[in-house]
């Protein structure tokens, strides 16, 4: 489902100085790639960044990243073909199943596939007078609700979920995912959402007494109200991140943010790319506090809800992680798909244009399994 480049799109890509085609680098990886993520100064951006500069001094492939702090924002450029990968939030998981944002007319479900899965850390970094003992004391404060990004909103919520409330409880301030910061450094919020690591953290962290709100109290009621909004998460520990002493760790929640492409994005380039990451580990894993997990043994090697690219499960069978039985969960991801997408060239041509989201969640549960 993706959509031809426009003139104007393939005019603007030419201009920023980004070339389609070209002679491949060393090891067959193409001269130029074009990659979207989350802001500049995010954890997320600063990893890839870190990956992609280790690609361009060896390989000699010019990358590019655009950030964008929207899901669409992200989604659009791969969908274009102005870009071959991004590193998806939950985004990844919803363009798959043309849910949240992607259910409408222009988008639906996206036959999308994982190329490197790195699993990372991330929570709630309150200001210290805030006085966030608990995620019960969220009650009465001033909380984020990103804008353009149910991704991370999702997440909001399975927090107050936590500390059992809801977004009744809070008082939401709608901002983008990296005016965050400042908006915590004046008070506009108490508490932010992030990655643990990130230079923007660091600069805030100097600047205002922050303290990371931990998920110590994990009881199988509070993780079943979490994992009804965000079953893709689970609770992972963490040091080192800015605003914590030495020895100091929280709990929050872990999961992927995967560099993701089309299924047709040449199993080649796909494949060059992932060995890459691979092999050129040792250059780039000190170069953020976060970076370590796009490690071969850090990443996943099994696919949890979108299929893994076949120039991905080439490189894990060569590398003895590719297993039967994820083989056989990938297989499954891949006939859903194919599922969803006849589904809805059905499903759309008499689909309540002004309750889609809605009836197409109707409609799968009645006809998926």
């Amino acid at each position: 489902m993706k959509k031809l480049l426009t003139g104007a799109a393939m005019a603007a890509i030419l201009a920023a100085g980004i070339v389609t085609g070209g002679t491949p680098a060393k090891g067959d990886l193409e001269s130029q790639l074009v990659m979207t993520t989350y802001g500049v100064g995010t954890g997320t951006y600063n990893d890839l960044a870190a990956v992609a500069d280790s690609l361009t001094r060896v390989q000699g492939t010019q990358v590019r990243i655009l950030p964008s702090d929207t899901m669409i924002g992200r989604a659009a450029p791969l969908r274009a073909d102005s870009a071959q990968f991004s590193r998806m939030g939950d985004e990844y998981y919803f363009a798959f199943e043309g849910i949240q944002d992607f259910a409408s007319e222009n988008w639906g479900p996206q036959d999308l596939r994982i190329a490197w899965a790195p699993m990372g850390n991330y929570g709630m970094l309150a200001r210290t007078d805030a006085g966030l003992d608990s995620f019960e004391d969220l009650k009465g404060k001033k909380f984020p609700r990103i804008i353009a990004n149910n991704s991370i909103n999702i997440k909001l919520e399975a927090y107050l979920a936590y500390g059992g409330l809801t977004w009744e409880d809070v008082k939401p301030v709608d901002m983008s995912y990296s005016d965050q910061t400042e908006a915590l450094e004046t008070g506009r919020i108490d508490v932010l959402f992030s990655s643990a690591y990130g230079s923007n953290l660091e600069e805030l962290a100097s600047k205002v007494d922050v303290d990371w709100m931990s998920m110590d109290k994990k009881s199988p009621e509070r993780m079943k109200r979490v994992h009804e909004l965000a079953p893709m998460v689970t609770v992972g520990e963490f040091s080192g991140a800015p605003g914590m002493e030495e020895g100091e760790s929280a709990k929050n929640f872990a999961y992927t943010v995967p560099i993701s492409t089309y299924a047709d994005t040449d199993s080649q380039t796909v494949y060059e790319l992932v060995k890459a990451i691979d092999e050129n580990y040792d250059r780039y894993k000190n170069t953020t506090p976060s970076v370590s997990e796009f490690a071969l043994d850090e990443v996943l090697h099994k696919p949890q809800v979108v299929p893994f690219h076949k120039g991905t499960v080439r490189y894990l069978k060569e590398k003895g992680l590719w297993t039967d039985e994820a083989e056989r969960k990938n297989n499954r991801l891949i006939e859903r798909q194919s599922q969803l997408q006849a589904g809805w060239d059905e499903f759309i041509k008499t689909a309540d244009k002004d309750n889609l989201a809605q009836e197409w969640i109707a409609w799968k549960e009645e006809n998926l399994d």
